[in-house]
């Protein structure tokens, strides 16, 4: 394997140079605020999220040979692993979730590295278009019923339907004293 930094440099235009960075500010306002949301939601601080959108994609942009390749963090990994977390009973942002997400990542990523060995990316061909939309609908729909509760000022919910339901219709209050939404509402 021949390894080449910066390939899809080769050929540039100069006068693409201002749309580029123009698209580049307007990526970052967009994928920086959903990667931070996406940390909490896998039960780590926001600034992990800043840092999973900007140096990963520096690191695709030096080695990489795709020039339409999309390249970001993912709800769904999030998803997984703050539902993991919540299975463990570990809460999020603890001590404890800063031991285990990393763990986690690393074990993920050297599975990726074993499916790349035995190309089982031909499988992914088999999953049909519904199948795929159905997953990221859901991923997307339990995202939006774990945040409803931070919107309300309450945590975060987590658990199945049924729990982020409960969650969502009888909020437990944080602290003794503080206005809530609800509170407003006789």
């Amino acid at each position: 394997m021949k390894l080449s930094l910066f390939s899809t440099l080769w050929g540039y235009r100069k006068e693409y140079l201002p749309k580029d960075i123009f698209s580049g500010i307007i990526i970052a306002a967009v994928s920086i605020p959903i990667s931070m949301g996406y940390a909490q939601i896998s039960g780590i601080p926001a600034v992990y999220g800043l840092y999973g959108s900007v140096f990963p994609i520096l690191l695709f942009a030096l080695f990489s040979t795709s020039r339409q390749f999309i390249f970001g963090v993912d709800a769904a990994p999030a998803a997984i692993v703050g539902g993991a977390l919540s299975t463990l009973g570990i809460a999020a942002e603890s001590e404890a979730a800063m031991y285990y997400v990393p763990a986690i990542a690393l074990f993920a990523g050297l599975w990726l590295f074993i499916f790349f060995l035995l190309h089982a990316d031909k499988i992914v061909d088999f999953i049909s278009t519904p199948v795929m939309g159905g997953f990221i609908s859901g991923i997307a729909v339990t995202i939006i019923l774990m945040q409803i509760p931070k919107l309300m000022g309450s945590p975060a919910g987590s658990g199945e339907l049924l729990e982020l339901a409960k969650h969502i219709l009888l909020p437990q209050k944080i602290s003794a004293g503080s206005l809530f939404l609800w509170d407003l509402v006789p």
